[in-house]
């Protein structure tokens, strides 16, 4: 990343919206799980503790009713019970029993459960539940506190002992949620608060970086290597490394391309201008002296011929290549070719035309090898790679020789035993316009457009082109054409 960036990011602050926008409501999510959790467990505790004490409670009835059965002095029964139950969850236990016609028979005087009031108003709710005999403590409000109150008849009917607790002091204690258990569930939700906090930053990190990409592509500050780029190492910072992958990749491919065609139109403009700036010299010349000499007229009349036929030539050419331009375009009208026989047809072109003087042309094709392609454009991209050779590989032999089939292709070489180039041109060599030797191609006519055409057929007719330096010297141009599907 480049240094702006790097400046960028450290100006750019840590906590942003999103961050909040995801931490808030996750974390008050965890608080509101973490509330309800503890809440049904200090309500579900509280019930089991209310159970116990309404056992306990129950336990006391049952003691008072059995000494009853049993013909023990109720009070005695009433004081011992008091007196075992001190300095336990029962301290404040209150005892009273009533016969069936509502008088006291026993108690403990410091603390009376009393069916009627100062002024002779009995209680009905602790006359509903003695008549009811539930077995079960409710909570009943005597006076200004609010009791557990567990009522049980005997089974003759003649007694009822009730048994009541105050919610205060030690049964309060009791009821209650320990205060060490706040404590823990206040540190635990801090804890996962501050866990969520840097789980959301490690989540928005891919976010970040993906903005500080835009923010560098706005301001033209493209980084070289995606890697300098802040993802996470987890599934979503690999997908964001590829989606940016994909894009300066599409980016730089998108300026290559633009670079590619400018270079592309200059070359043009200067090819087409020297044959035209030399056509254009010598018909200035010829109008602007017509006293001329006859020799010298012709002489200039036949270099205007000369540059004429050579930009027609230069025009066909382009023409050609742009219409098969990145190997996007397909032959139509192909069909089923004797290879052999187009070799030995084109053995003659090149014996008669003189195109390779001082070099042997020798074929090595076995005379059923059939592919599948455009004939004339097939010859003219073979003559074509002949061309090249005669002209720059200063050697004395060119061969062209099947190879094999391979996966539905029929592969050939086309080589040369010239000097060969050197090793930093070959990737070059089908790109519009390039030559090796510039000065040297232009003497011996080179546009730059022969092996461009000659690759954009090749891949026009389905098949691929390479090219490579022979270790005895010269280059190998190595070829497939489709096998016919018979």
């Amino acid at each position: 990343m480049s240094d702006n960036t790097a400046k960028y990011n450290k100006r750019r602050p840590r906590i942003t919206r999103l961050h909040w926008r995801l931490f808030v409501p996750l974390v008050t999510l965890l608080w509101l799980i973490i509330a309800i959790s503890f809440g049904y467990s200090v309500s579900h505790e509280k019930q089991r503790q209310k159970y116990n004490l309404d056992n306990r409670l129950l336990n006391v009835n049952n003691t008072v009713i059995d000494a009853y059965n049993r013909g023990v002095d109720l009070q005695s029964t009433v004081d011992f019970i008091r007196l075992f139950t001190d300095n336990t969850t029962l301290a404040p236990l209150r005892i009273t029993v009533y016969d069936r016609d509502d008088n006291m028979v026993a108690d403990n005087p410091e603390a009376t459960i009393l069916l009627r009031d100062s002024v002779g108003n009995i209680d009905t709710d602790l006359l509903t539940l003695m008549r009811e005999n539930s077995n079960t403590a409710s909570d009943i409000r005597y006076g200004d506190e609010t009791f557990m109150v567990c009522a049980k008849m005997s089974p003759d009917s003649m007694i009822y002992s009730l048994a009541a607790l105050p919610y205060e002091g030690v049964v309060t204690d009791f009821l209650s949620a320990d205060p060490t258990r706040w404590l823990v569930i206040i540190l635990l939700g801090l804890f996962a608060s501050v866990i969520a906090f840097f789980s959301v930053g490690a989540m928005c990190r891919n976010v970040y970086a993906l903005r500080d990409f835009a923010d560098d592509i706005a301001d033209d500050r493209l980084p070289d290597n995606i890697y300098t780029t802040r993802f996470s190492n987890d599934e979503l910072g690999d997908v964001s490394r590829h989606l940016l992958t994909l894009y300066r990749d599409k980016i730089h491919a998108e300026q290559e391309k633009i670079h590619h065609e400018h270079q592309i139109a200059m070359n043009i403009s200067h090819e087409l201008n020297t044959p035209v700036s030399i056509i254009k010299g010598y018909i200035d010349s010829v109008v602007g002296d017509p006293e001329m000499p006859p020799e010298m007229r012709h002489k200039f009349l036949t270099r205007i011929q000369q540059n004429t036929d050579r930009l027609a030539s230069l025009v066909a050419d382009v023409s050609m290549v742009m219409r098969l331009a990145d190997g996007n375009a397909t032959v139509k009208d192909c069909s089923v070719i004797n290879f052999r026989q187009l070799t030995e047809r084109l053995a003659e072109d090149i014996a008669q035309g003189h195109i390779a003087e001082g070099m042997t042309f020798t074929c090595n094709v076995p005379a059923d090898c059939l592919v599948y392609a455009h004939e004339s454009l097939l010859l003219n991209a073979l003559l074509n790679l002949t061309y090249n050779a005669a002209r720059h590989s200063g050697g004395t032999r060119i061969s062209l020789d099947w190879v094999g089939e391979r996966d539905g292709y029929q592969v050939f070489t086309f080589a040369d035993d010239g000097t060969g180039v050197d090793d930093k041109h070959l990737g070059r060599l089908f790109d519009l316009f390039y030559r090796v030797d510039t000065g040297r191609s232009r003497k011996n006519g080179g546009s730059g457009l022969g092996l461009p055409l000659v690759q954009r057929i090749i891949i026009a007719m389905g098949g691929e082109i390479t090219v490579s330096n022979l270790p005895t010297g010269g280059l190998s141009f190595t070829f497939t054409l489709p096998t016919p599907q018979l």
